[in-house]
């Protein structure tokens, strides 16, 4: 299958990938590389020319993810679980603006995309988000599932995928690092993990305090 982006629907778009709609099937999204910011020569316009003809170039982001999928998997063979707090990897694509990765689609309560940005700075966080979200975290802990550059907008709420309030992982997954220090020992990844949560405990407050503040100023 060859696909045109064109005819495809647009659900989101962050600082490196742009994605859409899976044409066949509603529990599918298809994410590609912002083509606005790739060389000819597969690598992001801003990085240097060595750097840019490393090996996968754009799709080291793409090959994370999935080393990261492969590997949970083999860790829990025994138990046969193929679904963790990061989004399933389905496989690959090809479109008219490059190689497109296949992944599950998360979706909130009301069928649609649900992020934890959007929960904290729209007020809508409850005690049932704040336990998934310890959840998450503890079980990206237990898991060992490293985090290269995760943030708040790349964290997904859902009640559908185990029929029960959850986060699950979007983007940001896999070491990329050069001497894989955090995939190599668990210890340091934990670390690593409890470091990225308070960061963004600490984003959510901000955000949920920051209408309060606008409230206060504004009957000043």
């Amino acid at each position: 299958m060859y696909l045109k982006i064109e005819n495809l629907k647009l659900i989101g778009q962050g600082c490196s990938k742009i994605v859409y709609q899976h044409p066949d099937d509603q529990n599918k999204i298809i994410k590609i590389m912002n083509p606005q910011r790739v060389s000819i020569h597969g690598g992001f316009k801003n990085h240097s020319k060595m750097k840019q003809r490393f090996a996968q170039g754009i799709y080291r982001h793409f090959r994370r993810e999935l080393i990261q999928y492969l590997q949970l998997c083999k860790v829990n063979y025994q138990k046969n679980q193929f679904t963790f707090p990061v989004e399933t990897p389905y496989g690959f694509i090809h479109t008219d603006q490059g190689l497109g990765l296949i992944a599950e689609k998360i979706v909130g309560p009301e069928e649609k995309s649900l992020t934890l940005e959007q929960l904290a700075r729209t007020g809508q966080i409850q005690d049932k988000h704040l336990k998934a979200l310890d959840e998450f975290f503890d079980a990206c802990c237990d898991l060992h599932i490293v985090f290269a550059e995760v943030n708040i907008a790349g964290i997904m709420y859902t009640e559908h995928r185990n029929h029960k309030p959850e986060f699950v992982l979007v983007d940001g997954m896999g070491e990329k690092l050069f001497i894989p220090l955090r995939a190599m020992f668990k210890s340091i990844n934990t670390r690593n993990v409890r470091k990225v949560e308070k960061d963004i405990k600490q984003k959510m407050r901000q955000m949920m305090e920051a209408p309060l503040a606008s409230e206060q100023v504004f009957v000043q």
